[in-house]
C-alpha cells in the first residue's frame, strides 16, 4: 500500500480522496511520499526526483488522473509526464432510458473511473427516469430517479472535478411516458408532444424544473431528435398542414422561454433540422437545404452533432462545417458502441472515434460527448464501455492515439487487459463482416434469440462457419486475463460464447433430420436440445447477476421474459420433436414450409451485414404485441 503526503493547498480535493480510496489502495500520511501538489493554468504534469512527486494541474478531474498516475506507476523508475488536454469538456453520456438505471453505487464507481481517467463532465440521458412530482405516472416503475438520488450524484461528482448535466426530451422519444392518460391532451403521435397546446408546456415547465434543479450545472440538453413524424398525427387532424420548420423552430422558442426563466443553457440535437432540409430525411445528406429564415429565426442554443457511423475523417470535417453554418456554438457527441446487440462493437467504436476525434481537433470543437446507448432493453452489461472510455479519455489527453498506446494505458490506470476487451468484438465481428465491422452486424444476438423451429434467420446465420467461430471464440475467452471487477462479465461472455457455438446450427439440423427422416439424429438433437436449456439457465443467471450488481431491478423482468421464451421455446421444440420420434409420419408444419433467407431491413450479405438487433424482429414473424 503506498503512503502518500499531500503538500499545498489540498482541501478541496480530500474529500475525492476519500472516494478514491474506494479504487484503490493508498493512504495519505505525513510520513508518506511527498507529492507537492500546484493548481495552476497549463498541461497536467507529473515530476518524479528525489523520492518525491511534483504534481500540476489546471482542474480537479486533471488531479485525479495524474495522481491515479502515481498511484498505478511502477517506482523501479523515476517518470516526468506531461499531458496537453485537447478539449475544454469531455465525458460520457450514459443512457439510462432503455430498461438498465444505473443503481447509486454503480453511477457512483463509474464516476471515479471517470475522474480517474481525467474526463471532466458526464451527462444522464433521462426520457422518464427521473421524477416528475406533478405527474406520479411520469416514469413509474421504471426505476426512476428521485430528486435526492440526482442531488447524490452531484455531489459526489463535485467533489470530483465532473460536471453532471440533465439530458432529457422535450418533443419526441417519449413512447413510455405519452402512453399513460395524462398525456392525452398533450401528444401528436404516440412517442411526439403536441406543439402549441398549453398543456404541453405546462407539463415541460414541470419536466424541466425537476430536471435541472438537482444539479449545480446550469446547462441542460433538451433532445429533440428523430421526432419524424412531427407535425403528422394530432397536431395535423387539429391545424392542417404546416411548414414542419415553423413547427419546429416555433416549438423550440416556446421551451427556450421556460429555459430562459431558470437561466439555463440549452444543449439540443441537430438533426431534425438537416433531415427537414434533406429530401430524403438523412441527417447526414450534404446536400440537405435549411431555409435561412429557419436559421436567422433558431433562438440561442448549441447544437450537438452526434454522429458514431462515418469511418473517413473527411465526412466529419464537412459535417462539421455544415452544422456552423447555422451560426451556433457545435458539441460533438461520438458512441461508444453498446448498443450493437448483447456484445460491444469495438471494431466500429474504435475506427470512428479516432475519425472524428481527430477532425474535432483539427476544427476546434471543445466538448466532445462519448454516447453509451443501451438501444432495445440495455442487454449489453455497462461494464463492457471500459475500454471505450480508455479511449476517450486519451483522446483528451494526445493529438493522436495508437491502440499499443491504449493498451498500455487500460493496463495501467484500470488494470485491464485490452486483448480481452477485444475480445467480446468478435460476438459479432463474424466471418463474412469486415475487419471492424461497419455495418455493425449482429449475429450473436440472432442467433441468441431466433427459435429452433422457425429459423428466420438460419440461412443467413450459416452462410459462414459461424460454429467455428463461436467454438474457437469460447476457448480464448476460457483463457484470457480478467480482474476481479470483470470476471463475472467475462464468465458472462465465456457461456454466451459456448451457447451459441451450439445453436447457431441447431434449426438447420432439425430440419435436415426431419426431411431425411432421419430419427436417431434426431433423437441426438433432443439431448443437445435438454443442454441448451440448462445452458439457457445458467446463461440467464449470470446475466442476471450482472444486471442486479449495477442495475435497478426495474427492467429486468423484460430479459426475464427474453429468457423465458429461449427455454419455453426449446421446450416446445423438445415435445413436438419427440413426437415426431415416436411417430416420423407426423407432419410438423413449421418444418414443412420452404426455409428462406431473412429479406427484411438492414440485411445485406454482400457488405456482411446480418439482421436487425431488435428482439421482435428476431423471434417471429408474428406480431409480439399490436392491435
Amino acid at each position: 500500500m503506498k503512503a502518500l503526503n499531500l503538500i499545498g493547498d489540498t482541501n478541496f480535493l480530500m474529500t475525492g480522496l476519500n472516494y478514491l480510496q474506494n479504487k484503490f489502495s493508498f493512504t495519505i500520511h505525513s510520513s508518506g511520499t511527498p507529492v507537492y501538489v500546484h493548481h495552476r493554468p497549463g498541461p497536467l504534469e507529473v515530476i518524479q526526483n528525489d523520492q518525491a512527486y511534483t504534481l500540476y494541474y489546471e482542474e480537479t478531474a486533471h488531479f485525479f488522473r495524474a495522481f491515479t498516475m502515481i498511484l498505478t506507476h511502477d517506482n523501479s523508475e523515476p517518470f516526468h509526464l506531461i499531458e496537453h488536454p485537447q478539449f475544454q469538456e469531455i465525458g460520457p453520456m450514459i443512457d439510462l432510458s432503455r430498461n438498465a438505471v444505473l443503481h447509486l453505487a454503480k453511477f457512483k464507481e463509474i464516476l471515479l473511473t471517470c475522474a480517474t481517467l481525467g474526463l471532466n463532465t458526464c451527462m444522464l440521458y433521462m426520457e422518464d427516469t427521473y421524477t416528475i412530482p406533478e405527474y406520479p405516472y411520469f416514469g413509474y416503475m421504471r426505476g426512476r430517479y428521485t430528486q435526492e438520488e440526482l442531488s447524490s450524484l452531484d455531489d459526489f461528482a463535485y467533489h470530483l472535478g465532473i460536471e453532471l448535466i440533465p439530458a432529457i426530451q422535450v418533443l419526441g422519444h417519449l413512447k413510455n411516458p405519452l402512453k399513460w392518460n395524462f398525456a392525452q391532451d398533450i401528444k401528436d403521435t404516440e412517442d411526439i408532444l403536441l406543439v402549441d397546446e398549453p398543456a404541453t408546456y405546462q407539463f415541460l415547465s414541470a419536466a424541466i424544473t425537476a430536471a435541472s434543479q438537482p444539479f449545480r450545472s446550469q446547462k441542460i440538453h433538451i433532445g429533440m431528435d428523430e421526432a419524424h413524424q412531427l407535425g403528422l398525427g394530432n397536431f395535423l387532424k387539429k391545424n392542417g398542414v404546416e411548414n414542419r420548420f415553423d413547427i419546429m423552430n416555433r416549438h423550440l422558442h416556446k421551451v427556450k422561454q421556460i429555459t430562459d426563466t431558470l437561466q439555463l443553457d440549452v444543449q439540443m440535437w441537430s438533426d431534425m433540422f438537416f433531415r427537414l432540409g434533406s429530401k430524403t430525411g438523412d441527417y447526414y445528406d450534404l446536400k440537405a437545404d435549411i431555409p435561412k429564415e429557419t436559421i436567422e429565426n433558431m433562438p440561442d442554443v448549441s447544437l450537438v452533432y452526434w454522429d458514431y457511423y462515418h469511418h473517413d475523417q473527411q465526412a466529419y470535417h464537412q459535417l462539421i462545417n455544415i452544422h456552423r453554418s447555422l451560426k451556433k456554438p457545435v458539441i460533438f457527441a461520438g458512441g461508444i458502441w453498446l448498443w450493437n446487440g448483447i456484445a460491444p462493437n469495438y471494431g466500429k467504436t474504435i475506427d470512428a472515434t479516432q475519425k472524428a476525434l481527430a477532425a474535432c481537433k483539427e476544427t476546434g470543437i471543445q466538448t466532445v460527448y462519448a454516447t453509451l446507448w443501451q438501444d432495445d432493453g440495455g442487454e449489453t452489461p455497462f461494464d463492457t464501455c471500459l475500454l471505450g472510455l480508455q479511449l476517450f479519455a486519451e483522446h483528451q489527453f494526445y493529438p493522436e492515439v495508437s491502440l499499443a498506446h491504449l493498451g498500455k494505458q487500460l493496463k495501467q490506470m484500470q488494470q485491464e487487459d485490452i486483448h480481452s476487451y477485444l475480445l467480446l468484438d468478435l460476438f459479432d465481428r463474424t466471418p463474412g463482416t469486415d475487419s471492424i465491422n461497419s455495418h455493425a452486424s449482429h449475429a450473436s444476438k440472432l442467433a441468441l434469440y431466433q427459435d429452433p423451429l422457425l429459423g428466420l434467420y438460419d440461412i443467413n446465420l450459416n452462410r459462414h462457419p459461424l460454429k467455428k467461430h463461436y467454438q474457437d471464440l469460447y476457448q480464448q475467452l476460457k483463457q484470457t486475463p480478467t480482474t476481479k471487477k470483470t470476471e463475472l462479465l467475462f464468465q458472462f461472455y465465456q457461456q454466451l460464447a459456448l451457447f451459441l457455438s451450439q445453436k447457431i446450427d441447431l434449426g438447420l439440423q432439425i430440419r435436415q433430420a426431419y426431411q431425411h427422416k432421419n430419427t436417431q439424429e434426431m433423437e441426438e438433437l433432443l439431448v443437445l436440445i435438454k443442454q441448451l436449456q440448462e445452458d439457457t439457465q445458467e446463461l440467464h443467471s449470470l446475466h442476471r447477476e450482472l444486471w442486479l450488481g449495477q442495475n435497478k431491478v426495474f427492467g429486468w423482468e423484460i430479459l426475464d421474459i427474453r429468457y423465458g421464451g429461449i427455454l419455453a421455446r426449446l421446450d416446445s421444440a423438445y415435445l413436438r420433436l419427440t413426437a415426431w420420434v415416436s411417430h416420423p409420419q407426423l407432419v410438423l408444419e413449421e418444418l414443412e414450409e420452404t426455409l428462406l433467407p431473412f429479406d427484411g431491413p438492414y440485411v445485406m450479405p454482400d457488405e456482411g451485414i446480418i439482421g436487425r438487433n431488435l428482439y421482435q424482429g428476431i423471434i417471429s414473424p408474428s406480431k409480439l404485441s399490436d392491435v
